[in-house]
């Protein structure tokens, strides 16, 4: 087998031989893309069981047992050793829906006797007998089933257990994180690509799991690992809260993972895989969308859930919804899911004829205050353009993208609903496509990607987002259009990979589509913030931090988290583009007053003191967007309150885009990037906290305030010293004018953008050169 392996595979079959020798477990987390992680599975259980690869290894066990019963003692006792006395045994849990793919790989890959422990109890029981008798190499098992049946496999003498998509294990009051936490074998292994998706609460989870008591309490953990991780990522978060979330990141990627936790992403394998380009859209609503979505979030029920926990109008002194304006259960999650039908398709609240009765009464209901007494029939709708802005731009690049006729489209939704309108769409366009959600047979879905791969006339591939599981290989596709964001990141990410994977030749390019000003920008933010969670949490990644909210903080909701977020409407703004370009322009602030040589001398020394320092940075950044003097930077020197359009020249997808009202695109690769800056901002943090920690511990040792050390070698009055971070700033923000290199307001967030995603040389020589056309032209 090892001929088959990549390098990166044999060091995922040595990471489970340490742990496995160790007697400890493991979590391999693998991005999907990656080459089946079944296969280092199966490489590490032959080298446990010593497989040989040849016919030595067919029926061994069972010839073994056979032996063993034609001895005296079982004909004396009836009672043979244990299933793992000679050769090591091996549990396998996985989705129901990938059960099959773990049989067919055993049967690839060597001579294994798996029992399958699926199916009815009479079925089961047989498997269980089976292992009993110690005929079994390994039983492979469901989630539900294993769940269900805890008592019986719990028992069994388990040499390793192996989860596959352990996330699903994530949350620790689950039925199933309890019955499995029931487990007794010591070697227990996670695989997953995506540990870490709402919150790093699931990684302690997981970790736990597989090393029970190895990152501490859920206590301990929240304390010193979850808490100030979230905090420090955080726009506002003070100094020390920023330079305790760096530490904490640092010791747990660096001491704490490596031991318990390997985990590859596509970037070794890159050289081996066209480029990918994931482009987040944000697609206008229409007027008739908007005016549905003001009469929504101005009904008395939704205002009521905003304004809760205000005092009653009354003058009871009491809180709203504990007097005159109670909240009703469910109207939270009611009304926040039509905002996103809203967001997407008018005709989504509309009663259809798949609604159960106790469905159409309620839509029936909600689209009479929604239309203000006027109810549109379901069937017309889905065909009217003023009911879905998404639909105008998904036709024109269809139509764009249907000219080279090698192109092929993945388009993902997580609503059956919606999928079932884009088919109807789809078929009066004419297009060849093929269906798929969470009603199709396992059975039919191989044969219905087969044709998506071969036939050339069948052009796009429409998919349900959560309608997942192994097989989804859809390499012939080159464009992905995601039509509506998830909550959870990793859906999304999962689904873009279908097409970008191994096996992939073609450059792949990725459209997000979100309803400009709607919830679905909330909800892109939140993905934002949870993918940035997902770099810190495994890479230490120093990140670019656009958003106020804390995650679990109520006193610190910002504009991510709380309700008062939820029911919004930026009708006139992209708060996802303000909050973006606000933070890169601070970023630029912080740059030009700290990075650098200043004055033009490379050895130029730092202040002893810090007059403002970095403190002062960090209220100006908190104030983005108020008024304040003329030392906030860029910002206030070129413009005042609104930011501004962005100009420049755009590409042939950001014509076609713009020509039907799309304002504004990014790409979300560049926002979950390593941050240069960041990095220089933590490094003087740093360098200050050392400094502050050295000078407290020289007063501790004299017991008095110790007289400052004479400077050496002493400065000269004539020499001059070294600029303030202030005159940096105003210094360097007048030499990059005066250059012509930023001419007019409108261009600064996008210089700001290309200057963050520069190199730290590349940075400091660009600083450098302002700092040589200012020593040259102006006066002190």
């Amino acid at each position: 087998m090892n001929t088959f392996l990549r390098e990166y595979q044999r060091d995922g079959v040595r990471f489970f031989w340490k742990r496995y020798a160790e007697k400890k477990g493991g979590l391999l987390g693998d991005d999907m893309g990656l080459v089946s992680k079944t296969i280092q599975v199966i490489s590490f259980l032959s080298a446990i069981m010593q497989k040989t690869g040849d016919n030595y290894d067919v029926d061994r066990r069972r010839k073994h047992v056979s032996k063993l019963q034609d001895k005296k003692e079982w004909k004396k006792f009836r009672k043979l050793p244990p299933a793992d006395a000679t050769w090591p045994t091996c549990l396998i849990i996985a989705p129901s829906s990938v059960v099959g793919n773990w049989e067919r790989e055993f049967e690839t890959w060597g001579y294994f006797e798996v029992g399958m422990y699926i199916g009815p109890p009479a079925v089961r029981a047989d498997v269980l007998n089976d292992f009993r008798m110690g005929r079994l190499d390994v039983v492979v098992t469901s989630f539900d089933v294993a769940r269900m049946d805890i008592d019986l496999i719990d028992e069994l003498p388990w040499s390793c257990i192996f989860i596959d998509e352990v996330h699903r294990v994530k949350n620790p009051r689950s039925k199933l994180a309890t019955s499995f936490a029931r487990f007794t074998c010591p070697c227990r292994f996670g695989l997953s690509g995506t540990v870490i998706q709402n919150g790093y609460e699931e990684l302690w989870t997981v970790l736990n799991w597989t090393n029970p008591g190895a990152v501490g309490t859920r206590k301990q953990w929240e304390s010193y690992v979850e808490k100030p991780l979230r905090v420090g990522q955080s726009r506002s978060a003070s100094d020390e809260e920023h330079v305790t979330a760096a530490l904490v990141a640092k010791v747990l990627t660096e001491k704490l993972l490596p031991e318990l936790f390997l985990r590859r992403t596509k970037q070794i394998i890159q050289d081996q895989l066209p480029k990918k380009t994931d482009q987040v859209v944000f697609c206008p609503l229409t007027p008739m969308q908007i005016y549905v979505y003001k009469r929504i979030i101005g009904l008395e029920a939704v205002e009521n859930l905003v304004m809760k926990d205000q005092p009653c109008d009354c003058g009871s002194r009491k809180s709203r919804k504990k007097c005159c304006h109670p909240v009703h259960p469910g109207d939270l999650f009611k009304y926040m899911s039509t905002l996103i039908k809203i967001s997407n398709h008018l005709a989504l609240i509309l009663p259809s004829p798949t609604d159960t009765t106790d469905q159409t009464a309620r839509n029936r209901e909600l689209s009479r205050l929604a239309f203000n007494g006027i109810v549109p029939k379901y069937g017309p709708s889905m065909l009217r353009p003023e009911f879905c802005g998404k639909w105008q731009v998904l036709q024109t690049l269809l139509r764009e993208w249907r000219k080279d006729r090698t192109n092929k489209v993945l388009i993902f939704t997580k609503s059956v609903k919606l999928l079932d309108m884009l088919d109807f769409h789809l078929s009066g366009q004419g297009y060849g496509f093929v269906k798929l959600d969470g009603s199709t047979k396992q059975s039919e879905r191989m044969p219905m990607i087969d044709r998506f791969q071969e036939n050339p006339d069948i052009f796009i591939f429409l998919i349900s987002t959560m309608a997942g599981g192994t097989g989804l290989n859809l390499t012939a596709a080159n464009k992905v259009v995601i039509f509506d964001p998830n909550w959870n990141p990793a859906h999304d990410l999962q689904a873009m990979d279908r097409a970008y994977r191994f096996g992939q030749t073609r450059d792949v390019a990725v459209y997000r589509f979100l309803g400009a000003g709607s919830i679905e920008e909330l909800i892109y933010a939140r993905q934002v913030y949870k993918q940035q969670q997902m770099q810190v949490g495994y890479n230490a990644s120093l990140q670019t931090r656009y958003f106020e909210g804390v995650q679990g903080d109520k006193s610190r909701q910002g504009e991510l988290f709380g309700i008062r977020n939820i029911f919004k409407l930026h009708e006139h703004t992209y708060a996802t583009k303000m909050a973006i370009e606000q933070a890169n322009i601070s970023d630029l602030d912080w740059a030009f007053a700290y990075m650098g040589s200043g004055g033009g001398s490379s050895s130029a020394r730092r202040p002893k003191t810090k007059p403002d320092g970095v403190k002062w940075v960090y209220e100006e950044e908190a104030k983005t967007g108020k008024e304040y003097d003329e030392l906030r930077g860029l910002g206030a020197l070129l413009f005042d309150d609104d930011t501004p359009e962005v100009k420049h020249q755009p590409n042939d997808v950001e014509k076609t885009l713009s020509a039907l009202g799309v304002k504004y695109t990014h790409r979300n690769d560049d926002l979950i990037a390593e941050s240069t800056i960041e990095a220089q901002r933590m490094q003087k943090l740093l360098e200050e906290k050392k400094k502050a920690i050295k000078k407290a511990k020289q007063r501790r040792q004299s017991g008095k305030e110790k007289s400052p050390v004479p400077e050496w070698p002493p400065r000269r009055k004539h020499h001059k010293p070294p600029p303030s971070p202030r005159s940096k700033l105003r210094t360097r923000q007048r030499a990059l004018i005066e250059q012509g290199l930023l001419q007019a307001p409108e261009d600064l967030p996008k210089f700001a953008q290309e200057f963050a995603q520069k190199t730290l040389n590349e940075q400091n020589d660009f600083l450098r050169q302002l700092d040589d056309y200012a020593r040259k032209h102006f006066k002190d």
